[in-house]
C-alpha cells in the first residue's frame, strides 16, 4: 500500500494544489461580482455556465486525450482554467464572465479526467477502495483551504485571483514531472437515459434535484452570506461548513446505503435537507455561526444524495458503472445548471431567505415520492457494497473497487 501511495504522490499533490485554487475560485468570484453591484440572477447565470462548460468537457475532452495523451491535455487545461480566472478578474462583464466560466468549468472537467484515469491506471485492485477514500478526502479538504484565502485580502482585489491562478498553474509541474506509466484512454461519457430510467427512477429523479440545491449552494452561497451580512473571511467559513459537513457523513451514509434500501437512504438525505432547509428559513439571518451550522447540516444532508444514486443505479442496471456514472453525472449536472439561475431569481425578487424555501420545494416533495415508491415498489436489499464516488468526472467510477481490474494500456503522451 506504501508503494502505490509513493508511486501516486505526484498524482495526488496535484489534486491538493488544484483544488486549493479552484475552492478559492468558486466562492472569490461570486463574492467579487456581488461587491460589484451585480444582482443575484446575473451571478447565477455565470454559474450556470460554469456547470454547462463542465457537462461539455466531460463529453468533448475523452477523445482529445486520445489524440494528444494525458499530460499535454493536463497542460492546456490547466492554461486554460488559469487564463479564465484571471481574465475574469480584469474583465468584469457578464458577457464575458459567461465565456470565463464556460472555459473554466470545461477545463476542470479535463483537469479532474486526467487525474482520475490515472489513478485508476495505476492503482492495484485490491487498493482501490482506499485510494478512492483518500482522493476524496484530499478533494473535500482541498476545497476547504482554499475557503481561507478569503480571510487573506480583499475579494475585490487582484491578488486572490491571482493567487488562484497560481495555484491552478502551479498544479501542472507534479503532473509534468510524475514517474509513471502511460494511462490507458479515459472512457467517453455514455449517457442512456431510458435504460437508467427503466432500471432506477429513484436515482435519475434524486440526481437531477439533488443537483437543483447543490448546484445553488457552489453558485450563490456566497451571495447568501453576503445578504445576510458575512465579510469575506465569514463567507469562506460558511462555505468550509458546507464542504465539513459533506465529508462527515461520506462513510456513515455509505455504510448505511450497505446495509439497507438504499432509497430509503437516499429518501432520508432529501427529508433531513428539506429539515434543515425549513430551520435555515427562519434561523440563518440569527448570526454567522447559525448560518454555518445550518450550511454544516446542509452539507451533510445534500452532498451525498449524488452518490448514493450512482451505487443505487448500479444495482439494478445491467450496465457498465462508467455509463451509470456518467447517465447519474449528466442528470446532476443538469439539475447544477438549472438551481443557479432559479434561485437568483427568487433571491432577487424576495430576499436571502427565499434559497431555503426553494431548497425546501426541491426536496420535500421527492422525499415524499421516494418513500412512496420505496413501499410500492418491490427491490432486493441484497446488494454488493459499493464505494461512494465523489462527484467529478465518469472517470473516477473506474476506481470504484466493484469494477474490474483494468490494465495498463497505452496511450501516447
Amino acid at each position: 500500500m506504501r508503494g502505490t501511495i509513493a508511486r501516486l504522490s505526484a498524482l495526488l499533490t496535484a489534486v491538493a494544489i488544484l483544488l486549493i485554487g479552484h475552492g478559492l475560485q468558486l466562492t472569490l468570484l461570486p463574492v467579487h461580482a456581488e461587491g460589484l453591484g451585480w444582482s443575484a440572477s446575473a451571478i447565477g447565470t455565470s454559474g450556470s455556465a460554469y456547470f454547462l462548460g463542465f457537462v461539455v468537457g466531460c463529453v468533448l475532452i475523452p477523445p482529445v486525450v486520445g489524440r494528444v495523451g494525458h499530460i499535454r491535455t493536463f497542460m492546456v487545461m490547466g492554461a486554460l482554467a488559469t487564463v479564465a480566472l484571471l481574465a475574469a478578474g480584469l474583465l468584469v462583464t457578464l458577457p464575458a464572465w459567461l465565456i470565463f466560466r464556460f472555459v473554466t468549468g470545461f477545463a476542470l472537467s479535463g483537469l479532474y479526467m486526467v487525474i482520475e484515469s490515472w489513478l485508476v491506471d495505476v492503482t492495484p485492485s485490491n487498493n482501490r477502495g482506499t485510494i478512492l477514500a483518500l482522493y476524496t478526502v484530499i478533494c473535500l479538504l482541498g476545497m476547504s483551504v482554499g475557503q481561507a484565502f478569503l480571510g487573506i485580502a480583499s475579494p475585490m482585489s487582484l491578488e486572490l485571483f491571482m493567487a488562484g491562478a497560481a495555484l491552478i498553474c502551479l498544479a501542472i509541474v507534479p503532473v509534468g514531472l510524475a514517474r509513471v506509466a502511460a494511462p490507458h484512454p479515459i472512457p467517453s461519457a455514455r449517457f442512456s437515459p431510458a435504460v437508467l430510467l427503466k432500471a432506477s427512477r429513484v436515482a435519475m429523479v434524486c440526481a437531477f434535484a439533488g443537483g437543483l440545491v447543490t448546484g445553488a449552494f457552489w453558485t450563490l452561497g456566497p451571495v447568501l452570506a453576503r445578504a445576510f451580512g458575512l465579510d469575506a473571511a465569514q463567507v469562506g467559513g460558511m462555505m468550509g461548513a458546507g464542504i465539513i459537513g459533506g465529508a462527515a457523513v461520506q462513510i456513515p451514509v455509505g455504510r448505511l446505503s450497505d446495509r439497507t434500501d438504499r432509497r430509503l437512504v437516499i429518501g432520508g438525505l432529501m427529508a433531513a435537507g428539506a429539515l434543515v432547509a425549513l430551520c435555515g428559513w427562519f434561523l440563518a439571518g440569527e448570526d454567522s455561526i447559525a448560518l454555518s451550522v445550518i450550511m454544516f447540516l446542509f452539507g451533510a444532508a445534500t452532498f451525498c444524495i449524488y452518490a448514493v444514486c450512482i451505487v443505487h443505479a448500479s444495482d439494478n442496471a445491467d450496465i457498465p458503472l462508467v455509463e451509470i456514472a456518467s447517465g447519474i453525472l449528466i442528470m446532476n449536472s443538469a439539475g447544477s445548471i438549472a438551481g443557479p439561475i432559479v434561485v437568483a431569481l427568487l433571491m432577487d425578487r424576495f430576499g436571502p431567505e427565499s434559497f431555503f424555501a426553494y431548497v425546501l420545494a426541491c426536496l420535500a416533495p421527492v422525499a415524499v415520492w421516494v418513500f412512496y415508491r420505496t413501499a410500492v415498489v418491490e427491490r432486493s436489499r441484497e446488494h454488493e457494497h459499493a464505494s461512494i464516488l465523489p462527484r467529478t468526472t465518469q472517470a473516477i467510477a473506474e476506481l470504484s473497487p466493484s469494477e474490474p481490474d483494468v490494465g495498463t494500456d497505452t496511450a501516447n503522451n
